[in-house]
């Protein structure tokens, strides 16, 4: 701390400074890996910065996004011939004797471009996510460039995984509980659209929540929350992951709620380990 009666203290040109830069010291200590590593970003920043202009800036950009949206056709264009494929493996899903009907005009025409969009998003996404991430790398941190890189790789192996899970676990058993009931009564006919439509937004939404442990994985980087944390409040957890899978789950069966939520709690538990190993 200073001390007031150094008359070296008194010597400086500017005592307030002074002070201000002791108290600062003191209160906020440096660490020298941290400023090795903030000075090193900013010598590449400047770098970056002074060889290439805001114009140059706005030219890569505009340059990353028709080269995503080219792929983007692409991708639609070869999801077109695929969606009829992959109609044909949905409908297997449903009872044999379910009846699939073209209620009004141009419905199948709709729904297999539909399906193209759906498709070409999947097939396209890697090439977009290289162009987002290297459009935003260079404005990162090295530590934040490994984390990022490693959260949209987790991201996308876990999404894939949950759509395989919907498909195999819970797609099926949700549409013959749905359909079965009452088929004593009535032969199941389905809108070929509302049933793609259903199928599409089931695999879509247990793909999303099956990114709970990357979700987690990253706040523990925050500090917000902690594997000691993690497993001190898995009571709550349990409760709130099965409230949410009832909740954004496109059927009302208890039985694809609770396969939803058991795999969701699984994940949770499984996303305790690596952040253990991280240190958090």
């Amino acid at each position: 701390m200073t001390n007031w009666q150094d008359p070296k203290f008194f010597e400086s040109s500017d005592p307030v400074q002074a002070a201000d830069s002791e108290l600062s010291s003191a209160m906020f200590p440096t660490n020298p890996a941290l400023s090795q590593e903030v000075e090193s970003f900013i010598d590449n920043a400047s770098a970056t910065i002074q060889g290439m202009t805001l114009v140059e800036h706005i030219a890569e950009l505009r340059t990353r996004i028709l080269l995503s949206v080219a792929a983007l056709a692409i991708a639609v264009c070869a999801g077109y011939y695929c969606a009829e494929p992959v109609i044909d493996r949905l409908k297997i899903l449903a009872p044999k004797n379910t009846l699939f009907i073209q209620i009004t005009m141009g419905e199948a025409l709709m729904t297999t471009l539909s399906l193209s969009l759906y498709i070409g998003l999947a097939l396209a996404a890697p090439v977009i996510l290289y162009h987002v991430l290297r459009f935003i790398k260079p404005g990162l941190l090295p530590r934040e460039q490994s984390i990022l890189t490693w959260a949209v790789a987790g991201g996308t192996v876990l999404f894939i995984l949950g759509v395989f899970f919907a498909y195999y676990f819970v797609l099926g058993p949700a549409i013959e509980c749905l359909l079965m009931f009452g088929s004593n009564v009535a032969i199941p006919s389905l809108s070929i659209r509302e049933f793609i439509s259903f199928c599409m937004a089931l695999l879509f939404v247990t793909g999303l929540m099956f990114e709970l442990p990357m979700v987690l994985f990253l706040l523990s980087f925050t500090g917000l929350i902690s594997s000691e944390k993690l497993i001190k409040e898995w009571r709550y957890a349990v409760i709130s992951i099965f409230i949410v899978a009832a909740i954004v789950t496109p059927t009302q069966d208890p039985l694809s709620m609770s396969l939803v939520g058991a795999a969701m709690v699984g994940l949770y538990l499984l996303s305790i380990i690596p952040i253990r190993l991280c240190g958090r």
